[in-house]
């Protein structure tokens, strides 16, 4: 099995294969070449000098050409990233350069970039009302790939430094309402609903509760274990199968990696699932699961739209459980830090800024607290003995 979405494998001789994508062949096939080795390193290393190769051949080229943005970004997401990024970050990329990038972008020549033409390329993005978490994703695809071409020779440097990303409003996230949250729960009763169950009350991403096994949960103490995240990705290879492929694999990041307290209600929800798969002779690895492997998360997010139609609720989406999750804490008091860590979010800071809006009530009445504090030692102070 390949590491890390290296690209490498153990083959049945013992030794390790690896495999770099060459570019195109005639019929449009991606052309593939690969290194061997009796050694795991040694067959990455070999793959990073041959990739590296592969762009300083890339940059001859376009000298001769003339590289758009286009072009040269393409081959440098290819030749440089594919194989050695997970394949839901690759995916990611792709989807941003699609998007964002190559439409306004994409005929230039790289030449012709300048940190003007970066700063309105921002100003677009910002004006096409997309989030600023997005704009920054863009632009640090942006920075690497124009730093690795100048790092090639194609540029006389990279017109994205020193370039600051316009700040956003940040949007207001469709959270339940406490009533709203009631007429939810009034109608999560059979086995579908318990994934609504598990996202309003753990704050686990669609895919994080797609990818449970029941060796996730230690039942003694109430806990679940976050170890893996259940995505639907395109094929990099296209050439068999299907287009798109069901992928279990790490967290989003090293902080979504985590350990989440279960109410004790919904520790006995999963106790009976599981009683119920062992009486039917159903059991499998994964707790939602479909023919032995994991849940399809399309399926899983139907499932709860239709809960959502039955308790009358519009623009839910299962994300909004977990924004859901966050805000009823916070508007419990409990500190942002620990939100954070339960969220698994890197810092506090992103916690804050998704959910700052929640918390007005909050601060509101953090503020009369404090009035009142003041009037009460003003009242101590005029009784105070002589």
């Amino acid at each position: 099995m390949a590491r890390h979405g290296e690209n490498i494998y153990r083959r049945k001789d013992g030794r390790f294969e690896g495999r770099y994508v060459i570019g195109k062949k005639a019929n449009g096939k991606t052309k593939f070449g690969y290194v061997f080795g009796h050694h795991y390193i040694e067959v990455q290393q070999r793959l990073i000098q041959k990739k590296a190769e592969l762009l300083r051949q890339g940059r001859q080229a376009g000298r001769q050409r003339g590289d758009t943005v286009k072009k040269w970004m393409l081959f440098w997401l290819e030749n440089a990233l594919l194989g050695s990024v997970k394949d839901s970050t690759y995916q990611t990329y792709q989807n941003q350069l699609n998007r964002h990038v190559l439409p306004r972008l994409g005929n230039l020549e790289l030449a012709e970039l300048t940190p003007n033409t970066i700063h309105t390329f921002l100003q677009e993005l910002q004006e096409a009302d997309l989030s600023e978490n997005t704009i920054r994703g863009v632009y640090r695809l942006l920075v690497a790939g124009l730093q690795a071409a100048w790092e090639e020779g194609l540029i006389e440097k990279n017109p994205c430094k020193k370039i600051r990303v316009p700040r956003g409003d940040c949007r207001e996230q469709r959270v339940l309402t406490r009533e709203e949250q009631n007429k939810l729960e009034a109608v999560l009763r059979d086995t579908h609903a318990l994934p609504a169950w598990l996202g309003m009350y753990t704050g686990m991403r669609l895919g994080e509760i797609c990818g449970l096994k029941w060796a996730d949960i230690d039942w003694e103490n109430g806990m679940i274990a976050v170890r893996r995240t259940v995505q639907r990705l395109k094929r990099q290879n296209r050439n068999c199968g299907p287009k798109t492929a069901l992928c279990v694999g790490t967290p989003k990041s090293r902080y979504s990696r985590r350990t989440i307290p279960v109410p004790a209600f919904l520790v006995e929800k999963l106790h009976d699932l599981w009683l119920e798969q062992t009486r039917d002779g159903s059991v499998a690895e994964f707790i939602f699961s479909t023919d032995g492997h994991a849940a399809e998360p399309r399926t899983v997010q139907r499932q709860f739209e239709r809960l959502a139609r039955r308790a009358e609720l519009s623009n839910v989406h299962f994300h909004s459980l977990r924004h859901s999750f966050a805000t009823r804490l916070l508007e419990l008091g409990v500190d942002a830090k620990t939100v954070s860590v339960l969220m698994g979010h890197g810092s506090v800071k992103t916690t804050l800024d998704c959910y700052a809006h929640s918390l007005a009530k909050q601060q509101s009445k953090a503020i009369q607290q404090l009035a009142k504090s003041r009037m009460h030692y003003r009242d101590l102070g005029r009784h105070k003995p002589r």
